[in-house]
């Protein structure tokens, strides 16, 4: 049986922990039916515990005749908050402060003249909640190849959708920084992305197979199972234990560990067990990532 070591730091994020917890809170104060617009956090596996306690999802908010909602810890648009409201809904938001932070900055830069750029992923929840913010005066890039076909303004300001790596929100900075001649750049990318970041890089250099759990559709799951691979060692995206095949791990001295900033702790533990035979090792530790604003909100 090999060895299994946990990264450094993995799991829920300040965000996403914040997010499930108000959550929950509110389905124990507020009566009546409670529906999140769309998913909650990126983990199909916490949507599915959310259903269990009463705790709806849909789409969009014309499907969503009454009650309460819920807006993600992805965040909205401002429209689509004053659209809840105007319909005569409650509403609960969650949005997580560094995505709302994301959000101001864009919106300050605009103001200011600044043509913007968006450094994110098409079709995410906080782009479109970035770009909604400020109206649709972005461009959006996933890259700083991307910059070079743009024709920018002489001031130009970037803010980062807060997942993105800091090694590409840089890349773009000194991309734009060669055409334009004011460049005002927020580096709106959150403690715990960063965290999660170099905490995979740290394991992937230290164990002969990585398994990083998370959701399909969370792209910091999907960025950790690239940086893991980068690093020349087999990466492995799972979502629950149960896709774990043993060839993957047949003959290595070291499996690792990680997981998304949208996965909570009991599938981690999953994993963990799934590799160890049924039970976790003596003394295992799940640290989560920015243990100071965790103890700021949380006590």
């Amino acid at each position: 049986m090999p060895a299994i070591k946990l990264a450094r730091v993995a799991g829920f994020c300040f965000g996403v922990q914040r997010a499930v917890d108000l959550t929950t809170q509110a389905r124990r104060e507020i009566d009546g039916r409670m529906t999140t617009l769309g998913m909650l956090v990126h983990n199909p596996q916490v949507i599915a515990r959310l259903q269990e306690s009463g705790i709806e999802s849909a789409p969009a908010l014309e499907s969503i005749p009454e009650g309460t909602v819920v807006l993600s810890a992805h965040g909205v648009a401002p429209g689509t908050l004053a659209e809840a409201r105007a319909r005569g809904l409650n509403v609960v938001d969650v949005t997580c402060p560094f995505v709302t932070r994301a959000h101001r900055c864009a919106q300050q830069l605009v103001e200011q003249g600044f043509q913007l750029i968006v450094l994110g992923d098409p079709g995410h929840t906080e782009v479109k909640g970035i770009l909604g913010a400020v109206n649709g005066q972005a461009v959006l890039v996933q890259s700083a190849e991307q910059v070079r076909g743009l024709k920018l303004s002489r001031r130009v300001g970037i803010v980062s959708q807060t997942t993105q790596r800091a090694e590409t929100f840089a890349a773009v900075v000194a991309e734009v920084s060669r055409t334009a001649f004011e460049v005002r750049a927020f580096n709106t990318i959150c403690n715990a992305t960063d965290e999660l970041q170099e905490a995979a890089v740290e394991l992937a250099q230290q164990a002969d197979v990585v398994i990083v759990v998370g959701g399909r559709k969370s792209a910091n799951t999907r960025r950790l199972r690239d940086l893991c691979a980068a690093q020349g060692v087999p990466a492995y995206h799972v979502e629950t234990a149960e896709e774990i095949e043993d060839s993957w791990w047949k003959d290595v001295k070291t499996v690792g560990v990680t997981a998304g900033a949208s996965t909570p702790d009991w599938l981690i533990e999953e994993v963990v067990r799934r590799l160890n035979g049924g039970s976790l090792p003596e003394g295992m530790q799940i640290r989560h990532p920015d243990e100071r604003t965790r103890a700021k909100f949380f006590g």
